[in-house]
C-alpha cells in the first residue's frame, strides 16, 4: 500500500484504504533511456502521442500514452535487451538486484557508467505528493550499471563518489525513487502494476497433487521469466487449483468470483470453442475443446503458451487489486511480452494482440515480434518502433502506418525491410524470367530453352497468386490507380 509524503500539507500521512472499486487511474511507462548499454550507446524511446500542433510527443502531465508498442529487428538487435532493462527499472532496485545480482557484459565500454532511466505516468493524487499544494503525476529516476573496470560514481547530489570494481547494477539517489522504492515499487503496492514475459513461456509438465494454500507474488517474481528461461508460469494453475479446494471445502465467496474471472477471461483469450470444466486431482486444469475433455498437460504448446502467460495475468491482477471487482478490466499497468508469435499458428498470431487489448483493456503492453501479423494487429492506435544495427550501434526508427496492409506488404516495408517474400529458390527463378524477358529477341539458344521452362515454371507455379506479374501492363495500372485514387475521388463528381 501507498504512503503519502509527510512533508505535504494537503494529504494524511498513512496507507491508502480507499481504492475505487470500479476504476484504477492510469499507471504507465512515458519514457525510457538506454546509455552505454550492450549494442546501445545512447537511445531516448518516448511512449506518448504527437501533438497536432507540433508533431512532436508531449510529455509531462498532459501526456497521452500509447497503450500497444511494437518492438521489430532482426535477431541480435537489443528486443530483449529493451526489455529487460525496462523490467529492471519498473521491479524497483531490490527487485533488480535480486534478478540481475551481477551485471556482467552489460555495459558496453567498461571505462565509463551505463545508465537506464525511466519516466512513469500516475493520473491520479495518488501519484505522489512532494510538498504542500505540489502534485506529481511523472517520476523520472535512474539506475547505474558498471563494468568489469574501477569507476568512481556520485550516487545523489549530497553523497561522495564511491569506487565499484565490478558489475553491478546500483540506484542513482533521489527524492523520487525515494518515494517510488516504498509506495510503488513494494510487492504489495497498489496502483503501480507491471510484469513481464520472457521468450520461454510455458506450463509446467508436471503432476502435483492439490496444495491448500499459494504465496502472494514478490516484486521481482513478476519479471522472472525474463531472466530465466527456465523458470515456468505456472502460478495459474497452482492458483485455479487452489481456489477448487477453497471452495469444495470452505464454499468461499471470494474464491468462486475469482475462479470465475479466471476462467471466464481464460476463454476469451483462447480461440475456438474453449472452456474451463474444473481441476483433476492431480493439480491440472481440464478443458473441453472443440467438445473433448483435455487436461492442460496433454494442450498442444500453443494453447500452453497463451494460458502460461494470459493465466498468470490474471493471476497476478487479482493479487495486485484484491479489492477492484474484475482488475482484468479495470486495473492498469504495464505488461512486458518477448516474442508473443511464439508457439502460435497464423491464425492465432493474427488475433492475439486483438485479443490481450480487448481482455486488458486498460493495460500498456510491450511486446516484440518477428511475426509481420503481430506487427499489424497493434492496429492504428499503436506505436511501431524498429531497431537496426549501424555500426556496431541500435538506431530505434518510428514504422508508419503498417496496420492496414497485409502480411506480405508489411515484410517488404520498412517495418522488416524484406525484398522478397518467396523462397530464395524462387526468387532466383522469377528475377531470371525477368531478365531474359527483357532481352527476348536477343536469346541464344540455351537462354531460349531456359526462357521457355521458365515461362511454364511462371504459368504452372504460379508465384504471385492472383496478383499481376511486375512491370506487366496491369501492374502498372493497379500502381496508377492506387496512388491518385484518393485525388480522383476528390476532384470528380
Amino acid at each position: 500500500m501507498c504512503d503519502f509524503d509527510p512533508s505535504s500539507s494537503r494529504y494524511i500521512t498513512g496507507k491508502i484504504s480507499q481504492i475505487a472499486s470500479s476504476w484504477v487511474a492510469p499507471m504507465w511507462v512515458e519514457k525510457v533511456v538506454i546509455e552505454n548499454i550492450r549494442c546501445f550507446e545512447n537511445e531516448e524511446l518516448i511512449f506518448t502521442k504527437d501533438s497536432t500542433r507540433t508533431g512532436k510527443p508531449i510529455q509531462g502531465s498532459k501526456a497521452a500514452p500509447y497503450q500497444w508498442i511494437t518492438l521489430l529487428g532482426e535477431n541480435g538487435v537489443g528486443k530483449s535487451t529493451f526489455l529487460q532493462a525496462l523490467a529492471l527499472l519498473l521491479s524497483g532496485p531490490e527487485a533488480a538486484k535480486e534478478l540481475l545480482p551481477s551485471a556482467p557484459g552489460w555495459v558496453r565500454d567498461s571505462s565509463k557508467a551505463g545508465r537506464l532511466s525511466a519516466t512513469l505516468h500516475k493520473d491520479d493524487l495518488d501519484g505522489g505528493s512532494f510538498g504542500a499544494e505540489k502534485i506529481r503525476k511523472t517520476f523520472s529516476y535512474s539506475y547505474f550499471v558498471t563494468g568489469d573496470q574501477p569507476i568512481k560514481i556520485r550516487l545523489g547530489k549530497t553523497e561522495g563518489v564511491t569506487v565499484y570494481t565490478e558489475p553491478v547494477l546500483v540506484e542513482n539517489n533521489s527524492k523520487e525513487l525515494g518515494w517510488l522504492r516504498t509506495n510503488a515499487f513494494a510487492s504489495r503496492s497498489q496502483g503501480w502494476f507491471a510484469v513481464g514475459y520472457g521468450a520461454f513461456r510455458r506450463l509446467t509438465r508436471d503432476s502435483r497433487v492439490i496444495i491448500p494454500s499459494l504465496a502472494a507474488p514478490k516484486r521481482y517474481s513478476n519479471f522472472a521469466t525474463q531472466f530465466n528461461e527456465s523458470e515456468p508460469l505456472s502460478s495459474f494453475e497452482q492458483w485455479m487449483v487452489h481456489l477448487d479446494y477453497r471452495i469444495a471445502k470452505d464454499r468461499d465467496k471470494d474464491a468462486e468470483r475469482m475462479f470465475e474471472i479466471g476462467r471466464k477471461t481464460i476463454t476469451k483469450v483462447l480461440p475456438g470453442d474453449v472452456k474451463i470444466l474444473g481441476v483433476s486431482s492431480e493439480g491440472h486444469i481440464i478443458f473441453d475443446v472443440n467438445g473433448y475433455q483435455v487436461s492442460s498437460i496433454s494442450l498442444s504448446d500453443g494453447f500452453r503458451s497463451v494460458i502460461a502467460l494470459a493465466g498468470d495475468l490474471i493471476w497476478r491482477l487479482l493479487q495486485a487489486f484484491p479489492e477492484i471487482e474484475d482488475p482484468t478490466l479495470q486495473a492498469s499497468g504495464v505488461v512486458l511480452i518477448d516474442e508473443l508469435d511464439i508457439h502460435l499458428h497464423p491464425s492465432w498470431q493474427r488475433e492475439i494482440a486483438g485479443w490481450l487489448k480487448s481482455v486488458f483493456p486498460k493495460l500498456q503492453f510491450f511486446i516484440a515480434t518477428h511475426s509481420p501479423l503481430v506487427a499489424a494487429g497493434g492496429g492504428v492506435d499503436s506505436l511501431v518502433l524498429k531497431l537496426e544495427m549501424k555500426d556496431g550501434l541500435v538506431q530505434v526508427k518510428k514504422v508508419e502506418n503498417i496496420y492496414a496492409l497485409d502480411a506480405d506488404q508489411v515484410l517488404m516495408s520498412p517495418a522488416f525491410g524484406l525484398e522478397s517474400t518467396h523462397s530464395p529458390e524462387t526468387q532466383e527463378k522469377i528475377d531470371r524470367y525477368f531478365q531474359l524477358g527483357k532481352i527476348r529477341g536477343r536469346l541464344d539458344k540455351q537462354e531460349e530453352s531456359d526462357y521457355e521452362q521458365l515461362s511454364v515454371f511462371m504459368k504452372e507455379a504460379k508465384p504471385f497468386g492472383t496478383h499481376p506479374e511486375p512491370d506487366s501492363l496491369e501492374a502498372r495500372m493497379d500502381d496508377f490507380l492506387n496512388e491518385n485514387l484518393p485525388f480522383l475521388k476528390k476532384v470528380l463528381p
